[in-house]
């Protein structure tokens, strides 16, 4: 019975991680297949032909290394942990349902939710000391 619930939530977050990355990966079609307007997809649908324009995250305007750190944090680091921080505390709703009743499963149900929250307030406060910093290195530099 325990490997069907590690299997089970094993899936469960796995579907919330990956499955995301398949449901973006389709380019739009265009309107018309002679005359490609925007992102096009290659291989064989329909023969449309084209390619698809992936856009360059650290390209917005990345000149220094400031502006890189900042781009890095808030397009790649901070995202990953909200969804870490986010699937935790739903593994630690769910353990609180699996619990039963059970006062030692409930107390690591409660310290899961603790931790996750925790979590939660340290990436919410790592967003507003980088903010701070950032405003403070800009101010020097200017």
């Amino acid at each position: 019975m325990k490997t069907f619930k590690k299997i089970g939530t094993f899936l469960f977050i796995f579907s919330f991680i990956v499955l995301p990355v398949f449901a973006y990966a389709q380019g739009t079609l265009p309107n018309n297949p002679s005359q490609p307007s925007g992102p096009t997809q290659t291989g064989g649908i329909s023969g449309t032909g084209g390619t698809i324009n992936i856009p360059n995250p650290l390209r917005d305007g990345t000149n220094n290394l400031m502006s890189l750190i900042v781009t890095i944090l808030n397009k790649i680091v901070m995202p990953i942990a909200a969804i870490a921080v986010v699937v935790f505390i739903i593994y630690a709703g769910f353990t609180y349902v699996l619990a039963q009743g059970n006062p030692v499963e409930i107390k690591k149900a409660h310290d899961r939710l603790l931790y996750g929250l925790i979590g939660a307030g340290i990436v919410l406060g790592a967003v507003g000391i980088s903010k701070v910093v950032e405003n403070t290195v800009s101010g020097l530099i200017s």
